[in-house]
């Protein structure tokens, strides 16, 4: 249904936070890995906790922080570009919360930015190829980019292993930090261990201790996907590309930057820009994940196929190349989120939400029950492919009348 009034995307410009600024050390050796002058350290660090600390304050359920790890990868002159990482208190089920930054040595000293802002974006474009590459620089715009537009209930990202072979959902959608929100994260177990990339893009580790590390691929399409408790590493350099379904590491029960674990698996979780990003009601490797009531329950659905916690998924891989349905943005009004039906009426059951600008595929259409929704009253509903319902009521299609066949 037509919107009354379009929100515009934020401005680059808007998204651009702050920085640290501290004394400048003394040049480092042109596009080799370092240790981090003190002060950069200091500087990034300080960055870090600004801007991600309250993040990893409610994440790790803990007030207080330890210093975040500093790890240069490639200098030049007044460059440096590296990950930094807040390590897990012991108690937590998580991974750990990281980025990648970039700095530049100016006047005044250190300037500072993460991924997943327009700061960083600008950073890495001014930076020298020696310590940021052509491809990575058009890879952080395009991620910057696509991050702007509502996220895509589909997410275009394979299940991190072998297409066609079925593994473990040891636990379902949770916190990255157990019971943190959003939950943004899935276990995985089984098949040969080998864990895979979910989708393209470029791959880079983190918090690197003996023979594991937390290993995030950034995507062109907005997202990024992070893998912890692995061994066997990738020997591939930072910033090297990758395919879908190339080889990162192998499930296990390491720790290299804190917390715990319980049974080798991977734990994969969702980002998008700086962000964990829920995976509810997202469509991954052709399954499309609902939270439960609580923290590792829930399922992923396919047709009407239910898998639960403990059982059995087959990758089916990304979907592109499926045939396009039309989509709608969900408009939940002054909720936070739209409940979906299990058919075309308020007296059927709710099986799952959807969040507010989420942008979702439509299979058909069916008249049903009158709903009041934010535009006024209808009896359309929309069957997603999903197959759960939502009312046109809350979906903004750009039309009020159907946009997709009847249901037969």
């Amino acid at each position: 249904m037509s919107a009354l009034t379009r929100r515009l995307l934020a401005s680059a410009a808007g998204l651009i936070t702050a920085v640290a600024v501290l004394t400048p050390p003394a040049a480092g050796t042109p596009g080799q890995p370092s240790t981090a002058p003190a002060d950069l350290t200091e500087s990034v660090r300080a960055t870090m906790l600004a801007q991600r600390g309250a993040a990893a304050q409610h994440e790790y359920e803990t007030t207080t922080l330890p210093d975040p790890l500093v790890e240069p990868s490639r200098s030049a002159a007044e460059w440096a570009f590296g990950s930094t990482t807040i390590p897990l208190p012991e108690h937590a089920h998580a991974a750990p919360e990281s980025a990648l930054f970039v700095a530049h040595r100016e006047a005044a000293g250190w300037r500072v930015a993460l991924d997943g802002t327009a700061e960083f974006v600008d950073l890495a474009r001014r930076a020298p190829a020696a310590v940021v590459s052509e491809p990575e620089k058009e890879l952080f715009t395009d991620n910057f980019t696509a991050q702007q537009a509502a996220p895509m209930a589909d997410t275009g990202l394979g299940l991190p292993w072998a297409k066609g072979v079925a593994w473990w959902m040891g636990g379902g959608p949770h916190g990255n930090s157990g019971n943190s929100r959003p939950f943004s994260s899935i276990d995985f177990n089984g098949g040969d261990g080998r864990v895979l990339s979910a989708g393209p893009g470029r791959v880079y580790k983190s918090c690197i201790r003996g023979r594991s590390a937390l290993v995030k691929v950034v995507h062109p399409n907005g997202y990024s996907t992070t893998y912890y408790h692995m061994y066997n590493l990738t020997t591939l350099p930072d910033g090297s590309a990758v395919q879908t379904g190339t080889y990162l590491g192998h499930i296990g029960n390491e720790l290299p930057c804190g917390g715990s674990s319980s049974g080798a698996h991977v734990h994969l979780s969702l980002l998008r820009g700086n962000t964990h990003i829920s995976v509810n009601n997202m469509t991954i490797g052709g399954w499309t994940f609902f939270e439960g009531a609580s923290a590792y329950g829930g399922y992923a659905q396919r047709g009407s196929t239910r898998v639960g916690r403990g059982g059995r998924l087959t990758n089916y891989g990304p979907s592109d190349g499926e045939p396009a349905l039309p989509t709608g943005t969900v408009n939940s009004g002054n909720y936070s989120s739209v409940n979906l039906r299990s058919g075309p009426g308020l007296s059927y059951d709710v099986v799952g939400t959807v969040s507010h600008g989420t942008v979702v595929r439509i299979a058909c259409t069916a008249r049903g029950d009158a709903v009041d929704g934010v535009w006024g009253r209808t009896d359309l509903w929309n069957k997603l492919d999903t197959g759960r319902w939502i009312s046109d009521g809350f979906l903004d299609t750009g039309s009020n009348d159907p946009v997709a066949p009847a249901c037969t």
